[in-house]
C-alpha cells in the first residue's frame, strides 16, 4: 500500500472511493446520496456527538454506542477492543442478514474484531494476517465501513482494490454492500443474476 491510500477517502457503507463528506461532523465519507441515506438512521446521533467534541465539550467515550451513538438503552464493552456499544444482540434476527445490531455488526463485519478472534496478536493495522482475504474489496471493506469505530477508521490503511463486475450482466458490484455469489474461478454474481 502507498501513502496515497491513505488519503482517498472511502465510502462507510462499501469502501469505494467516496466524493461525499459528511457537512455535519466532516468524519464520515460517502461515495453516493444513496449510501449517505442509507446511513443517516445510525450516523445522525453519532454525527451530533462528533459536532459536539469539535466545540471542545467533553463526551465521554463510554456515555454513547461508538457505533451508532445511542445514549439510552444498554450498553456494553467489546472484547476486541474494550470500547462502548449497544448491547443489543437481541436486535438480530437469525439467517436475516440484517445490520439492526450494533454489537453483531462489529463482531462479524470489523477487522479489529477479525483480528481478536483469530488472536493474531499485535496491531490490527500491520497484520500481515489480516490482509489475507477473498479479495482486496473486502479487506478494505473489514476495515473501514460504519461497524467500525471512528479511530480504527482513521487509523485504517486500506488496500486499492480493482472494481468488481458482475461476471454475467457486467455491472459494477459494491461487495461490501450488496448481496452477491462467488463463482468457482474466483468472480462474482450479482443477486439479480444468481437468481435470488
Amino acid at each position: 500500500m502507498t501513502e496515497t491510500t491513505r488519503s482517498i477517502k472511502r465510502c462507510a457503507i462499501c469502501a469505494h472511493p467516496a466524493a461525499s463528506q459528511c457537512s455535519g461532523c466532516g468524519k464520515t465519507f460517502y461515495c453516493s446520496k444513496e449510501h449517505q441515506k442509507d446511513a443517516w438512521t445510525k450516523h445522525k446521533r453519532l454525527c451530533k456527538i462528533y459536532q459536539r467534541q469539535a466545540q471542545g465539550e467533553d463526551v465521554p467515550a463510554d456515555s454513547f454506542c461508538g457505533l451508532c451513538g445511542k445514549t439510552d438503552g444498554p450498553l456494553m464493552k467489546t472484547q476486541c477492543c474494550n470500547r462502548t456499544i449497544c448491547d443489543d444482540y437481541e436486535k438480530y434476527r437469525m439467517f436475516t442478514y440484517s445490520h439492526a445490531s450494533c454489537a453483531r455488526n462489529h463482531d462479524r463485519y470489523t477487522r479489529c474484531c477479525f483480528h481478536y478472534n483469530e488472536r493474531h496478536g499485535g496491531d490490527q493495522f500491520t497484520c500481515e494476517k489480516c490482509e489475507e482475504g477473498p479479495s482486496a474489496e473486502m479487506v478494505a471493506w473489514y476495515e473501514v465501513n460504519n461497524f467500525n469505530f471512528q479511530a480504527d477508521i482513521e487509523r485504517a490503511n486500506p488496500p486499492d482494490f480493482p472494481p468488481s463486475n458482475c461476471v454475467k450482466c457486467g455491472r459494477l458490484m459494491k461487495l461490501g454492500a450488496e448481496s452477491h455469489a462467488y463463482t468457482p474461478t474466483g468472480g462474482y454474481i450479482c443477486d439479480e443474476c444468481s437468481g435470488h
